[in-house]
């Protein structure tokens, strides 16, 4: 497994630029050890979903997955932080699935008073390389610098949780 990622690291204070779009940006690029068709399965099949989802120290029950993987087709899941219990809902639609290379959908964290939070659109492109799969995962624009960092955080765990789950399942 390989990786780049590509973020301009946040910076702090007072008389800072706006950010633009390319710097609201999160872009990591993995390569996994397993065909593609089997890196397409973990990323849209629901009942692996529980095995790699989330960062380290957070759980996605199967029972809080539902999603309807078509194009317009909405879901929505739900991350719990394992010392706490503490719940982060998730929503979106699906807008384009080409298995076994595109997977788009929009994606914003569900607010305690049922809106949606900030919205950003997430890709995964996958292509065979000798050995197995390249992924390279888009998500933004983000509405700050923080939360793209943030977020490529849980990705990238989220991303070693697939790699350790793909060397599992055949």
């Amino acid at each position: 497994m390989s990786e780049h990622v590509t973020a301009v690291p946040a910076t702090s204070g007072q008389d800072v630029a706006p950010a633009s779009t390319d710097d609201l940006m999160l872009v990591i690029t993995r390569e996994f050890q397993a065909p593609i068709a089997r890196v397409w399965s973990a990323l849209t099949d629901a009942e692996q979903a529980p095995d790699w989802w989330g960062p380290r120290g957070f759980h996605v029950p199967r029972e809080s997955i539902d999603a309807d993987l078509e194009i317009g087709g909405l879901y929505r899941a739900c991350m719990v932080r394992d010392s706490t219990g503490e719940e982060h809902w998730w929503s979106g639609v699906h807008t384009d699935i080409e298995p076994p290379n595109l997977f788009i959908f929009t994606h914003a964290w569900d607010k305690p008073d049922g809106t949606r939070g900030f919205e950003t659109e997430v890709t995964f492109q996958l292509e065979e390389i000798d050995g197995g799969t390249r992924m390279t995962f888009f998500q933004g624009p983000f509405d700050t610098i923080d939360n793209r960092d943030s977020h490529g955080v849980g990705w990238r765990e989220s991303f070693d949780r697939l790699s350790e789950h793909l060397r599992r399942t055949p």
